[in-house]
């Protein structure tokens, strides 16, 4: 490892913001060392800093280059006393414990090691290299040139195991269409589906025969191009003996399958049943299967007859960040549109790192007057995180509760009916329902709890009842049967059926957040914010809200979408589903030009006008 970022690659460095540089350097030390207060150590720095002509109560920013440098990269000497600089410091202090990681962050930023400029290793460890290449230069190269870099090399008797084994890895990586990531790609900058192809590519590798591949959702994050490359890696595991069980909902991957088990018939307590297996010509001809109507065209994503025509357009110029190629994009303003492309060609990166920071910094100067952001993040993992405190449904349940006459007549208030307030918790279970169970040897057991029966709430609170039921037997009510139990109360109603609305009536109001799917809780957050009432003038961004859905419920999305549109809001999604870009009133097609790398606008325009565009990789599918 390079000694100097210890493998990292990369060293804290100082990041100074224009408060900190409106400090001297005796303020700023004294912010970062409580013990610099005392006057032996402050005389110290002083005459260290005063010995190299450097100001100690000038404020920073007033300080010559030379003067910085020495501040902040050091060295200055004073008899027994050696200033490493700012940078050293604080970097060693952040690398020594996490604690003062966290406690220096705010004046810390990542730079390059200027050591290795990198490449995580020493100079001895560089400066081996074949045909002009070190092994740090190797894997930085993009998989597929990496592959023929491999490919050309004739390796020595006892190294062709060696080539064999690079050329097959390689191989793999890139006919599952991988070929754009290097090798020292970080790990938490892969997408689920690039994580989860490159644990394929791994299995593919290794020859194995006679195994159990279970995948949960392999074509999450894949454009239809990279969804035939993992079909053909599917097939092959199969070919090679193994079994693949899959839980799927694009209907290419479908398609390819042996057998297949449609389960249903709904979603939640209404679900759990096998309507229909067999092979694909049965599951098309069983009247029962939902999946199946689907596939055989006998129930469709309604496609809009016309297209909304945009009026105006809001222009990004010299989008260049990462693999992006310097272009302009001008998104229309108030309508529906869809970002594709195939992995790798910068989709995220757009949306991520160019569209929403510029809104964000400049909404005054653009044609919103708010901006939604709505991915695949976790909402939380606290067990006291429910759908109903999520979507703000708790507060008029408790002032419900609080309202009724046996309640007033107890004195009891709406704290008295939350389950995470002292007045209302069960004293038992502290408001959690259950009850965990140490195990030795073994994780814990939770088991519901004895004195509230999962309700959470003491029994004072239980005792009060409206039409019946307590607040706690509401809660483990699903959002259908709420909406029909509670139908007198409109600030209620309003929100069960936003949550209808998404498709998430089968959620239990009690259910835990941690509990929901990635796409389950971006349609959460999507009620939420549809609950509020929108000015028509707001931009919401979405990253690829169709995972985890079946095309039954991409329908009740879609209808989403065109409310939010026709109300005057902006919409810009990015989406591989091939129904929801049909219905899009604009794409833009990003991607590699012939012979290069991703990140170009290649095309852009209606669905029809993709169709027709022999440029557009996505146009291809769609037609």
């Amino acid at each position: 490892m390079c000694p100097d970022c210890l493998g990292l690659g990369f060293q804290y460095g100082v990041e100074l913001n224009p408060e900190q540089l409106a400090m001297s350097p005796i303020t700023l030390l004294h912010s970062l060392w409580q013990e610099l207060e005392t006057s032996e150590a402050t005389t110290l720095v002083e005459d260290l800093l005063e010995k190299y002509d450097i100001p100690p109560y000038q404020p920073l920013k007033y300080l010559s280059s030379e003067q910085m440098k020495l501040f902040l990269q050091g060295p200055m000497r004073l008899e027994n006393f050696e200033w490493l600089g700012l940078n050293a410091v604080l970097g060693k202090a952040a690398k020594i414990r996490s604690d003062f990681r966290d406690y220096f962050s705010p004046f810390l930023t990542e730079a390059t090691c200027l050591s290795c400029q990198g490449s995580r290793l020493n100079p001895l460890a560089r400066h081996v290299k074949i045909d002009n290449h070190s092994i740090a230069e190797f894997c930085n190269l993009p998989i597929e040139m990496a592959l023929a870099f491999i490919d050309r090399l004739t390796p020595p008797p006892f190294l062709e195991e060696t080539h064999r084994q690079l050329h097959h890895r390689l191989h793999f990586l890139k006919a599952l269409g991988l070929g754009y990531l290097s090798l020292d790609r970080s790990a938490p900058t892969l997408s689920g589906g690039e994580t989860q192809r490159i644990r394929l590519s791994r299995q593919l590798g290794s020859g194995l025969t006679g195994c159990l591949y279970v995948l949960d959702e392999p074509t999450i994050g894949l454009h239809p191009q990279d969804n035939e490359l993992l079909n053909q890696a599917l097939l092959q595991l199969r070919d090679m003996g193994n079994t693949l069980l899959l839980v799927e909902h694009d209907p290419m991957t479908i398609k390819i399958a042996d057998y297949i088990f449609d389960f249903g018939p709904h979603a939640g307590r209404d679900g759990g049943q096998i309507i229909a297996e067999g092979t694909l010509p049965e599951i098309l001809a069983n009247p029962n299967s939902l999946t199946g109507g689907y596939l055989t065209g006998r129930l469709q994503v309604p496609i809009p007859a016309t297209r909304r025509k945009p009026k105006t357009f809001f222009t990004l110029n010299e989008c260049r960040l990462h693999n992006l190629k310097n272009f302009d994009i001008g998104i229309p303003v108030g309508l529906f549109t869809c970002i594709t492309g195939v992995s790798g060609s910068g989709k995220s990166t757009f949306l991520h790192d160019l569209l929403k920071p510029y809104v964000e910094k400049n909404l005054e100067k653009t044609p919103f007057n708010k901006l939604i952001f709505l991915n695949q993040n976790p909402l939380g993992q606290t067990s006291r995180s429910d759908v109903s405190t999520y979507v703000e449904l708790l507060s008029p349940l408790r002032d419900l509760f609080a309202s009724i006459p046996a309640a007033t007549i107890k004195g009891l208030q709406p704290k008295h009916f939350s389950s995470n307030h002292r007045r209302g918790a069960c004293p038992s279970c502290y408001g959690l329902g259950t009850k965990s169970i140490q195990l030795q040897f073994l994780p814990p057991v939770k088991i519901s709890c004895e004195a509230c029966q999962g309700l959470r709430l003491n029994p004072l609170s239980l005792s009060i009842q409206f039409k019946g039921k307590n607040l706690g037997q509401i809660l483990q009510m699903t959002v259908k049967e709420a909406r029909l139990f509670l139908d007198a109360f409109p600030k209620i109603v309003q929100i069960l059926d936003t949550l209808k609305a998404v498709g998430l009536d089968y959620l239990q109001l009690g259910q835990e957040i941690a509990s929901l799917s990635g796409g389950e809780q971006q349609r959460i957050r999507l009620s939420r914010e549809l609950s509020k009432r929108s000015s028509g003038k707001t931009l919401y961004l979405f990253d690829e809200p169709t995972v985890g859905l079946h095309a039954d419920d991409i329908v009740k999305l879609v209808k989403i979408f065109d409310h939010l549109t026709a109300k005057g809001n902006t919409l810009v999604i990015i989406e591989h589903n091939l129904d929801v870009i049909r219905c899009a009133d604009y794409v833009f097609d990003l991607g590699p030009k012939a012979g290069t790398e991703g990140g170009y606008l290649i095309a852009q325009g209606t669905p029809e006008e993709l169709m027709k565009n022999p440029s557009s990789i996505t146009g291809r599918y769609l037609a």
